[in-house]
C-alpha cells in the first residue's frame, strides 16, 4: 500500500474481465439492453409535482438543523407515527450507513451483514475502518429465504460485533424478515449488546409476500436505526434525501440522538430544497408507490410465464418484495460465462449471481423496474438464449 494513502479501501480493484468483455461488445457497435438497470429515472418512474415542490421560496434561506428541517421531519413523523426528534435526515441511505457505523463502531470493529447481499457494504464499512462479517440466508423452494439464526448467534458470540445489519426486504433475494425473525433478531441484539441497523428502502414494494413487510422501527428491545429515503420510496435518487429513525430503549435512544446530532452537524449535507419539498412529495407517496409496485408485479409475472412451469429447467426464485428477481439456471457454465453468453446471444446485459455472493454458480439477477414492454422483450430474448444454450450442451 502506498504510504500516501489510507488503507481503508484496501487494494483498489481493476476492471473485471466480465465488464471488459461487455465493454468490448458495446465497442463493436452492438447495443445491449440493460436488464439489471436499477435507475428509476431511466424508466419513466417520476412522481408528479417534483419541480413545483422544489420551488419553495424558503429554500433561499439557510436554516441549519443537524437533524434536518423540522417541517420536513414533522411530515415524515406523521407518516411513521413517531417523534420527529427521533428522525435524522441525510443525503442518502448510504450516508446514513456511514453515520450508523461512525455512531456504533470504533476502527477495527465488525458488523454482521447478510449474504447474499448487496456488495456496497464492504465499501461503506471499509471507509469507516470497520469490518463486515457475513451471515447466511438459505433458500428452500418455493417457500423462500430464511436467516440461519443458529449461525447468526454463533457469529455474534464469536466476533462480538457492534451492529447487525438487516435488509427488509433483502436485495437481491427479495426476502422480508419472517415473523419469528422479526421478534428474535432484536432480542439477539439486546443480549449481545449490538445495535440493529434495518435498511427498509424497499419495504412497501411487496410482491410474492402478498402484503408489505413489518418495519423494525416499531420495536424497543435494542437500539435500532431504521434507514429509508426518497431514492427507492419515490424513485428519486437524484434528489438525495435519506432518513434514519431511532428507536429502542429510551436511554439508548437519547444518547444515540445526542451523538448522531454531532455527527450530522459536522456535515450538514442535506440541501434545503429537497427538505422543503418533502411534505409535498410525501402527500403522493402511497399512490405513486402502488403504481410502481404494480409494474414490478407485472414484470415478475412476465418472467414466470417466460420461464415456464414446475417442469422447466429454469426457475424464478420466490421474490417477496423489492426491485430484483433471481433466475436460477442449470449449472452448464460459470456465472461469468453465462452472463457473457446472454449478452452475445440475446443482446441483454444482466448481473451474475456472484456479484451478490450467491453460494454457487447458476444465478442471474434482473431488475423489475423496466417499462413492461421493454422488460418483456429483453426477458424473452434472455430466456430464449438460455434455452438454446441448454439444448446445445
Amino acid at each position: 500500500m502506498d504510504a500516501h494513502f489510507s488503507g481503508r479501501l484496501g487494494t483498489m480493484p481493476d476492471a473485471s474481465p466480465l465488464s471488459l468483455a461487455l465493454d468490448a461488445i458495446r465497442a463493436s457497435g452492438r447495443s445491449l439492453v440493460n436488464l439489471s438497470d436499477s435507475n428509476p429515472s431511466k424508466h419513466g418512474l417520476v412522481p408528479p409535482g417534483v419541480l413545483d415542490a422544489l420551488s419553495d421560496v424558503r429554500s433561499l434561506s439557510y436554516e441549519p438543523d443537524p437533524r434536518g428541517l423540522i417541517r420536513a421531519r414533522d411530515a415524515l413523523a406523521a407518516r411513521l407515527l413517531c417523534n420527529p426528534e427521533r428522525l435524522f435526515l441525510s443525503a442518502s441511505s448510504s450516508e446514513a450507513y456511514a453515520w450508523a457505523f461512525k455512531l456504533c463502531c470504533d476502527p477495527g470493529d465488525c458488523v454482521l451483514v447478510p449474504r447474499p447481499g448487496y456488495p456496497l457494504f464492504d465499501w461503506l464499512a471499509g471507509l469507516e475502518a470497520v469490518r463486515c462479517v457475513p451471515y447466511s440466508l438459505y433458500y428452500t423452494h418455493p417457500y423462500g429465504w430464511r436467516i440461519d439464526m443458529d449461525e447468526l448467534t454463533a457469529l455474534a458470540a464469536k466476533h462480538r460485533p457492534k451492529a447487525l445489519v438487516v435488509i427488509n426486504p433483502n436485495n437481491p433475494t427479495g426476502s422480508y424478515l419472517a415473523q419469528d425473525e422479526y421478534h428474535a433478531i432484536p432480542q439477539l441484539c439486546a443480549s449481545f449488546g449490538m445495535s440493529l441497523v434495518s435498511d427498509e428502502v424497499f419495504l412497501p414494494y411487496w410482491l410474492d409476500a402478498g402484503g408489505p413487510g413489518q418495519s423494525m422501527g416499531n420495536q424497543d428491545s435494542c437500539l435500532t436505526l431504521t434507514l429509508d429515503g426518497l431514492s427507492k420510496r419515490m424513485c428519486l435518487p437524484q434528489l438525495k434525501l435519506g432518513w434514519t429513525r431511532l428507536s429502542g430503549p429510551d436511554d439508548l435512544v437519547a444518547e444515540a440522538a445526542r451523538r448522531l446530532e454531532l455527527i450530522a452537524d459536522t456535515y450538514l449535507s442535506v440541501g434545503a430544497p429537497v427538505m422543503n419539498a418533502l411534505p409535498t412529495l410525501l402527500a403522493t407517496a402511497d399512490s405513486f408507490t402502488d403504481g410502481v409496485r404494480r409494474r414490478l408485479a407485472q414484470n415478475l409475472q412476465t418472467l414466470h410465464r417466460l420461464v415456464g412451469g414446475p417442469d422447466s429447467a429454469f426457475r424464478v426464485l420466490r421474490c417477496d418484495g423489492g426491485w430484483t428477481a433471481l433466475l436460477q439456471c442449470p449449472h452448464i457454465m460459470s456465472d461469468e460465462e453465462l452472463v457473457l453468453a446472454i449478452a452475445k446471444h440475446a443482446g441483454v446485459s444482466v448481473q451474475p449471481g456472484y456479484f451478490f455472493d450467491m453460494d454457487r454458480d447458476g444465478f442471474v439477477a434482473v431488475s423489475l423496474i423496466l417499462e413492461p414492454t421493454a422488460f418483456a422483450q429483453a426477458a424473452s430474448a434472455m430466456v430464449d438464449a438460455l434455452k438454446q444454450m441448454l439444448q446445445a450442451v
